[in-house]
């Protein structure tokens, strides 16, 4: 289990902050023009189609890295006394509540882009936008979600306790 879980934090570390920037660029290169493009009267066509789906990635993504990175908020006032041990077990814990409840989101996200691409859904704009591709990135992107969280526990319940704090970073 220890070297699934180096292997995939190893491919998601390495690949995912360039699929999370390329969906910025794009965002900042179609704000650009749409902002040149008020200006003389001729804006980008759709601008807001696309933001909000490409952004889809960028978030959604990212959570995963953020939850690999161990670069959410921590409130610790309560707990700072406690040995590591239980402090391992607490985050432990609250990594499982976590994976349940994105577990959730993920088969209910999964459900909802299947849906979406039986229909081949689309949203009626300027043009035919299709919705189905990031809805089902949005899948993908809580899955990712999940399985951190999910590896993220066990390393806190498990890997620590055997000695094997390497893959605890």
């Amino acid at each position: 289990m220890k070297s699934l879980i180096e292997a995939y934090e190893r491919i998601y570390r390495k690949w995912i902050p360039g699929v999370i920037a390329v969906p910025l660029a794009v965002i900042t290169i179609i704000v650009f023009f749409n902002a040149i493009g008020r200006k003389i009267g001729v804006p980008f066509p759709l601008t807001v189609e696309s933001v909000e789906a490409l952004i889809v990635v960028s978030v959604y993504f990212g959570v995963a890295l953020v939850a690999l990175e161990k670069g959410h908020v921590n409130v610790t006032f309560a707990t700072e006394k406690l040995s590591p041990r239980v402090n391992e077990i607490i985050d432990g814990l609250g990594h499982i509540v976590a994976f349940l409840t994105f577990a959730f989101l993920t088969v209910s996200a999964w459900v909802i882009a299947a849906d979406s691409i039986k229909i081949l859904e689309y949203r009626l704009a300027v043009a035919r936008f299709p919705l189905w591709p990031f809805k089902t990135l949005f899948a993908l992107g809580l899955t990712f979600m999940s399985i951190q969280l999910f590896f993220n526990a066990y390393k806190f319940l498990f890997l620590r306790e055997a000695g094997r704090e390497s893959v605890q970073q």
